[in-house]
């Protein structure tokens, strides 16, 4: 009779254990994640909707940005896409972009209220 020396024995252990965890796993079906030790947090934080600036007056837009640091404000031909404006200071914007002081219309005329940054011009 033939017998099997101690490394022959782990490699047939070995063999079989990994068979074992290949074939044992469910066929179709996504394995669950385990379960955290804590909840999901009850919030995600989002963006608030852009203001209509028609709306407010020019002293209530330029509190509600000072109070907010920025906020994006429906501007263009009737209010056709939002801007984030900055204020009241001047903000830090992207390398290919600098700031520019725009105006907005609200309810009683136009309104200087801050920044916004916009992509530089290049001339190559």
């Amino acid at each position: 009779m033939m017998t099997m020396t101690t490394s022959g024995k782990r490699i047939r252990h070995c063999l079989a254990a990994a068979a074992l965890v290949l074939t044992s796993g469910s066929y179709g079906q996504a394995a669950q994640a385990p379960a955290a030790d804590s909840p999901a947090p009850a919030y995600r934080e989002q963006t608030p909707a852009p203001v209509r600036p028609e709306g407010l007056t020019c002293n209530e837009l330029k509190s509600q940005l000072k109070a907010a640091g920025q906020m994006s404000i429906l501007s263009g031909p009737k209010g056709a896409w939002g801007d984030t404006f900055y204020g009241p200071e001047v903000p830090r914007c992207q390398f290919y972009q600098m700031p520019q002081f725009t105006y907005v219309r609200t309810r009683d005329g136009l309104c200087g209220v801050g920044y916004i940054c916009i992509d530089k011009l290049s001339f190559d």
